[in-house]
């Protein structure tokens, strides 16, 4: 496991939004209050280059990054990055 900035998880074009519904405000509230994000985001890197999310993680990264563009704090995310030999 590493840490990521939620602003170079966001670079990594994922398809990670979510909706503002009841768990994001849920997260985004939590991380207002000082929370961190303890669950780790599962991530999978093709060959190709390409990298997408294996388990759903858009909620904590929508909230993270709903917290950096409103104040430019880049909160570390928690992330497991697989590299598969998969092309």
């Amino acid at each position: 496991m590493e840490l990521m900035k939620v602003s170079k998880l966001v670079a990594m074009n994922l398809n990670w939004v979510r909706g503002e519904d009841a768990r994001f405000k849920s997260i985004l509230k939590e991380l207002k209050q000082g929370a961190d994000i303890n669950e780790a985001i599962q991530l999978i890197r093709c060959t190709c280059g390409k990298t997408y999310v294996l388990q759903d993680g858009g909620h904590r990264i929508s909230a993270a990054f709903k917290i950096y563009q409103d104040t430019g704090k880049d909160i570390d995310i928690p992330v497991n990055l697989f590299q598969s030999s998969i092309p």
